[in-house]
């Protein structure tokens, strides 16, 4: 048997709905919604309720990483753990649970071991020079750490003790600097000067031009003179290798692969990454004659510098800042976007233990100093080549302006050195920390707009802190306001301490938390483990009236006067529900106390006591009707 299936009367949505209000005229009507009035059916056995709605629902956590979402009472943020680096505007839960690890910026701590944050080691000026000439670093070592320093026609080396002016054999101003380990190699626009150690030097091959790059590299030295690479014997004799088509065209820098040598350089706005192969076929590996591109970089984006690492990484510095890319089984080289985005540019890059250490021109607080980019902490999938992306943030601070055109690695310590043109070189110290630091935390808002109110916060350190240790929030006006300090040698936990900003509630706030050295010894500073903030939601609390309401084809109002007519409850019951169905907000007003709301029917419930008799003289019941405010409660 087929069935019949009946068109509903009207739509299920059409966010139809109307707040429109009732005037009251004649009848005493008790309350009106959506512009519909009804008299009250409040009586002892069906009571009025005003009840706050529930801010809370009942959830299962279905992360592949359980989150602080699936705790009850407080909504939590919390961070064990630095090593993302920075970069993150907002401190919200994502797939890979990065927010965890991550932060906005920090100056002067070191985030790099898991569960500590401290100061990094403060920087002090060896070589002072105020020319507007590039220097050179390198660093070597002959039984003590030291660099080599070379800027205008002067080369120096430095213990970080004792500098020594070496007289490196030319006179003009040094263009280029490398070493083979034991010798240093000094050019400029006549000669290529070779030296041992703190030795003097004396020319060893000719250049002839400005244009003049040496660079030690799969144990050979190479020398770039304008578009032209050479390789050359231990007698300085030299062998062309490639000569770029184009004679405008400039090397920039040099590097080793597993099996090849890579030369960067550019003309005009064209920059690209060439690769040298070897040949392995005989007992010592030879260089084949010959250039292959490996990389083309953006047009208007050029090379500067590079540097291989581990025999799969190359760091690329260019004019727009910092890239990563990866050396493939055939030697070329696939990079990634822009790390790091650097106004001034990338001239320098060095590596040491997992790090690539970036030179930072400006960009720390409108100072200078450098980045470090950690290889071994991939932060984000690009879905690209290669795949992806390295944590890093801002370093050593020369706490000066100018472009930072130089970094090596300190002979054979973990100790960087830097330098600044138009200031000098910088030294990082074996022991001694900054002064202070500061990291601030990604913007906390729970992953979403609504406003919350925010009330603890604990910041979790050492039980014996030495230094000291501040917190303060940033709001979204930019406001700094100090929370709570604590002191060295202080006892005090940062356990739940009431916040005091933002006074009201807010979409997000922003954690700033700074460490300072100590005062009795200047090796140790501030330690924090961790932190968290604890917050409510902030909107307005909703309310839900539940209302008993007359709806009889007749009915009486407070004053005896009569309304309605037979076939009146069917017209307006289906009006009614009409309004629900449409779902959209409608005014409820309290006609008696002249008040008025913006809700929601959540709800309804038609209630016939008893049925009609046969003339349905007076058809009806109770409609019962479950209001949700939305807004707060306006004078009619």
């Amino acid at each position: 048997m087929a069935g019949i299936v009946a068109r509903l009367p009207f739509p299920l949505s059409g966010r139809s709905s109307s707040a429109s209000t009732y005037g009251l005229t004649d009848v005493a009507y008790s309350y009106a919604i959506g512009g519909m009035p009804f008299l009250s059916a409040i009586n002892d056995e069906r009571p009025m309720t005003r009840s706050g709605a529930p801010m809370r629902k009942e959830q299962v956590d279905q992360q592949q990483i359980p989150g602080e979402q699936s705790l009850a009472a407080w909504w939590l943020r919390s961070q064990a753990s630095f090593i993302g680096g920075q970069g993150v505007l907002y401190q919200d839960p994502s797939s890979d649970n990065q927010y965890a690890i991550r932060y906005a910026e920090s100056v002067g701590v070191n985030p790099w071991v898991n569960g500590r944050l401290t100061l990094l080691r403060e920087t002090s000026q060896r070589i002072a020079d105020a020319t507007a000439n590039r220097h050179h670093l390198l660093g070597w070592s002959d039984g003590t750490d030291r660099y080599w320093s070379a800027v205008g026609n002067v080369l120096k080396s430095d213990t970080g003790a004792a500098i020594t002016t070496i007289t490196w054999g030319g006179a003009n101003t040094i263009r280029s600097l490398t070493s083979d380990g034991t010798n240093y190699y000094a050019a400029d626009n006549v000669q290529v000067y070779r030296g041992a150690g703190n030795g003097a030097g004396a020319a060893w091959t000719a250049t002839g031009t400005t244009n003049a790059l040496v660079r030690w590299v799969k144990g050979r030295i190479m020398v770039a003179l304008d578009n032209a690479l050479h390789e050359t014997t231990s007698a300085g004799v030299k062998t062309l290798r490639f000569t770029h088509l184009n004679s405008a065209w400039t090397w920039t820098d040099m590097a080793e692969g597993t099996n090849a040598i890579y030369a960067s350089g550019y003309a005009g706005s064209q920059s690209d990454i060439y690769k040298l192969v070897l040949d392995t076929s005989g007992n010592v590996p030879t260089l084949a004659s010959g250039g292959i591109i490996a990389a083309q970089l953006p047009r208007g984006e050029v090379v500067h510098c590079m540097t291989t690492y581990l025999g799969t990484f190359i760091g690329i510095g260019t004019s727009r800042g910092f890239r990563v890319g990866e050396i493939d089984e055939q030697g070329d080289i696939k990079y990634g976007p822009l790390l790091i985005e650097n106004s001034s540019g990338v001239k320098s890059i060095a590596a040491y233990d997992r790090f690539f250490f970036v030179a930072c021109t400006n960009a720390i607080e409108s100072k200078s100093g450098l980045y470090r980019v950690d290889l071994g902490q991939p932060i984000q999938d690009n879905g690209g080549s290669p795949s992806v992306r390295y944590a890093y943030a801002t370093d050593l601070q020369a706490k000066v302006t100018g472009e930072v055109s130089a970094v090596t690695v300190f002979g054979n310590s973990n100790r960087m050195a830097l330098a600044v043109t138009g200031q000098g070189s910088y030294l990082e110290s074996a022991s001694v920390l900054e002064a202070s630091g500061y990291l601030k935390t990604g913007r906390v808002r729970y992953n979403t707009l609504e406003p919350k109110i925010y009330k603890f916060v604990t910041v979790k350190t050492p039980t014996s802190l030495m230094g000291s240790v501040g917190v303060s929030v940033i709001d979204a006006g930019g406001a700094d306001t100090s929370i709570i300090t604590v002191s060295e040698g202080s006892s005090t936990a940062i356990e739940d301490v009431i916040l005091t900003s933002p006074a009201t509630a807010a979409e997000w706030i922003q954690l700033k938390l700074t460490l300072s050295r100590s005062a009795v010894d200047t090796t140790e500073g501030g330690e924090i483990n961790g932190w968290q903030l604890k917050a409510m939601p902030g909107s307005v609390r909703q309310r839900v009236f539940t209302i008993p309401l007359l709806c009889f084809d007749k009915e009486k109002d407070r004053h005896g006067q009569m309304v309605g007519s037979e076939g009146r409850t069917r017209a307006r019951l289906e009006s009614f529900e009409q309004l629900f169905a449409a779902g959209d907000a409608v005014s409820f007003q309290d006609l008696a106390d002249d008040l008025s709301y913006l809700v929601v029917i959540d709800d309804y419930k038609f209630e016939q006591k008893a049925q009609p008799g046969t003339n349905r003289s007076n058809y009806g019941g109770v409609l019962w009707v479950e209001l949700r405010t939305i807004a707060d409660v306006i004078t009619a």
